[in-house]
């Protein structure tokens, strides 16, 4: 019996022959031909053991039934949460200096953006836990970091080089700094503010590539990022309207990010405590044909591996445990009951996954 550990729980290698039910998957057991046989996070009952001895399969990865861990987050995760707490006062302290000055410290952002790069990118699933902390009523500072680290993480996933990384999370962090300039009162639901509301509130874009480009140090792709980031490949975007040949790679990046965190956080009707990165990433894939294609996919793609195990609410009030994801349809995906059925489902009609646990 060999031993892993993963960010929370011990993982650990067992013969078929030592299974008993009650016991949890931590990895897929799939076909030789790669098909998913029984799924990450199903729990074993004596019927699935049986299965399994019949199919000749000597060894599953389960989770430890008694875990001798600190209970408390793993060091370099929690090292990322005090990277993130600190950031959100540094750069609140920040839009307050720009709103009195009108000259953005840069020395400020970039030291908080290389921070955030150097603990994202080794942490782990960070993406989760950002809905995890406290809410906050000044929601773009909360914004500009989760957008900076969600960058990070994506121009990871991208193999830029890690300077580029470093670039990319510091316009993430800089993409929403003309707002600094805004009403406060324009900051909160901007889709549901007034048509002409809603058009003040675009100028941030504007306002944001004013203020970072009287820097001479700011490069112009960091520049042209804080611009177009609301721009779209089918040219539904602002402020030019510009398509695909013309947007930055890096503005590419931080719309997605930008659009994730906004689906979570700003526009959605649900109470703060009700998160669904499921739908989120399920909207996402819908507004593929606008964003950059490549950055959603591999966005998509490596949220999925974070978000099997989750403890969902579906929309008709039952409750499970996600044991496969559908990355068509995030919010249709595979889910074990609390009776130990399990639902696909994208064979159900008007049930969907509602929200995670906490």
């Amino acid at each position: 019996m060999s031993v892993t550990a993963d960010e929370k729980r011990k993982i650990i290698e067992h013969r078929t022959e030592f299974l008993v039910p009650g016991m949890e998957l931590a990895h897929d057991i799939c076909s030789d031909d790669g098909k998913v046989l029984f799924a990450k996070s199903s729990i074993l009952s004596q019927h699935t053991i049986q299965k399994l001895g019949n199919w000749q399969i000597p060894k599953v990865f389960i989770y430890s039934e008694v875990s001798t861990a600190n209970p408390l987050v793993n060091p370099r995760l929690q090292k990322f949460l005090n990277t993130y707490n600190q950031s959100v006062l540094v750069v609140q302290q920040a839009f307050a200096d720009i709103r009195a000055t009108q000259e953005i410290p840069l020395a400020t952002f970039t030291a908080a953006a290389a921070d955030i790069t150097a603990t994202v990118t080794e942490a782990g699933n960070v993406i989760d836990r950002l809905y995890n902390l406290p809410p906050c009523d000044d929601y773009t500072m909360y914004h500009s970091v989760n957008v900076s680290a969600i960058s990070a993480l994506i121009a990871t996933w991208l193999k830029y080089p890690p300077e580029q990384v470093n670039a990319i999370s510091l316009a993430g962090l800089l993409h929403d700094v003309g707002k600094s300039r805004l009403k406060p009162e324009l900051l909160h639901k901007p889709f549901k503010l007034p048509p002409a509301a809603y058009e003040e509130y675009k100028q941030h874009v504007a306002y944001g590539y004013e203020l970072v480009s009287k820097v001479p140090a700011i490069s112009q792709s960091i520049t042209a990022a804080v611009f177009q980031h609301h721009e779209r490949r089918d040219g539904s975007g602002y402020p030019g309207g510009i398509t695909d040949y013309h947007i930055h790679p890096y503005a590419k990046i931080i719309a997605v990010a930008d659009f994730y965190d906004e689906c979570l956080t700003l526009n959605r009707e649900d109470p703060p405590a009700r998160l669904s990165p499921y739908l989120s990433l399920q909207k996402l894939r819908d507004d593929v044909y606008k964003l950059d294609p490549k950055v959603c996919i591999i966005f998509i793609d490596n949220m999925s591996n974070f978000l099997s195990g989750n403890r969902v609410a579906l929309t008709d009030g039952r409750e499970g445990r996600v044991v496969f994801i559908n990355k068509d349809k995030p919010s249709l995906s595979m889910v074990q009951l609390d009776d130990g059925s399990v639902l696909d489902l994208s064979e159900q009609q008007d049930v969907s996954i509602h929200y995670v646990l906490r």
